[in-house]
């Protein structure tokens, strides 16, 4: 085995991660659990517990009394110590909240948007967490995540484009973290909203998934064995842009005529009632529906494609609560469900959800904290190596 530079702190760190993440998906857990889960020796463990009880990282709860011995004393995460910051912007305000490490809301805000300019978003997010920070007085705010509806690239931290904000490779990352003077974790709405999920939804651990977005825009996000898979140079999860039948007449944002955008995303089914005539989604039914049973035939089928292709065990599709209409949403399931009929394998199960804003924010500061649960190193395969350096 070959260890990389600093082992012995690069060690103590995964053994950290190691341990936090049992308690987080297990927790409230005893010490001679977690060093059966992680195969680290109790020696171990009762260190790396002491160091994170001390931080308030871990807190001692219940008392487990067996049939002799001393009792255990069961652990589980902090909820006073460490936090993060997640940000849900959209082209007309910052929603945030402030997260705990256990994952829920200790404190949010909602800061309107003087305009879509990049100087006003970034003055928006940063009253608001001002505005949330000052709500909590103790503890330390690691770090904030924020989600934006487009094309994201969140190595480099930039926005490739969004058509609901109008802005193309902008470098949002940089100009938050110099505002703010913290580190900065930026990602789509739907990543988000996925990683709402996979950090602290036991049921979605170690899965195949497609999760789409229906909002404003459309996006979708590829969660391959319980992790988000970018694709090459952050180009996976293009739902948006993917070319619909026909629609040769409905320009996009991108440039493009009759992207899946102009058929089903809230923009798109927006201007299409204004190009018929028709004021909006609380007009007469009758002119509506015909444009909502549209737009849930070509999401229906795309979803379908492109389940197709990956083969996911399931599918979740996540309406903005602006788009929650029951008549788009069952329109959508029936046609990517009539997608399978005369197919080879069964549809997945397809879960038909609304993507509350707060659960976008939440994901956004997931992906801050995640990193404290998650041990990258391949070399966690020879425990013995791995305690002998702790």
């Amino acid at each position: 085995m070959k260890l990389r530079a600093g082992s012995k702190a690069l060690i103590r760190e995964i053994n950290e991660a190691l341990v936090l993440d049992v308690v987080r998906a297990r927790g409230p857990v005893a010490r001679a659990f977690i060093a059966v889960q992680t195969g680290l020796s109790p020696a171990t463990v009762t260190g790396i517990t002491g160091r994170l009880l001390h931080s308030g990282v871990l807190v001692e709860t219940d008392v487990v009394r067996g049939t002799g011995g001393r009792p255990a004393r069961l652990l589980e995460l902090g909820r006073d110590a460490v936090f993060a910051i997640g940000v849900r912007l959209t082209a007309h305000e910052a929603y945030v909240a402030l997260i705990d490490l256990a994952g829920e809301i200790v404190a949010d805000h909602r800061e309107p948007l003087a305009s879509t300019a990049l100087a006003d978003a970034v003055d928006a997010v940063v009253r608001s967490v001002e505005t949330v920070t000052h709500r909590q007085q103790s503890g330390e705010v690691v770090g904030i995540g924020i989600a934006v509806s487009g094309v994201v690239d969140q190595a480099r931290g930039r926005v490739r484009h969004s058509g609901t904000l109008g802005w193309e490779n902008v470098a949002l990352r940089a100009e938050l973290a110099r505002a703010l003077d913290a580190p900065v974790v930026l990602d789509s709405h739907v990543n988000a909203f996925a990683s709402a999920g996979l950090l602290y939804d036991g049921r979605l651990e170690g899965r195949d998934l497609i999760v789409f977005s229906v909002g404003q825009s459309l996006g979708a996000s590829l969660v391959v064995q319980g992790r988000i898979h970018r694709g090459f140079d952050a180009s996976a999860g293009g739902f948006a842009h993917w070319r619909a039948v026909g629609g040769a007449d409905r320009a996009c944002h991108c440039g493009a005529h009759g992207c899946l955008e102009t058929w089903g995303s809230g923009w798109g089914i927006e201007r299409e009632l204004a190009r018929r005539g028709v004021a909006g989604l609380d007009a007469d039914p009758a002119s509506v529906e015909p444009v909502l049973d549209d737009a849930a035939r070509e999401l229906g089928i795309a979803m379908a494609n492109a389940s197709k292709m990956f083969g996911p065990e399931g599918v979740v599709v996540a309406f903005a609560p602006e788009l929650d209409i029951p008549r788009l949403a069952r329109g959508v399931a029936a046609a990517f469900e009539a997608e399978f009929v005369h197919g080879n394998t069964a549809a997945p199960h397809l879960d038909v959800v609304v993507g509350a804003e707060a659960e976008v924010a939440k994901g956004a500061a997931y992906e801050v904290l995640s990193p404290l649960f998650t041990a990258e190193v391949a070399q966690l395969d020879e425990p013995d190596v791995v305690d002998a350096l702790a």
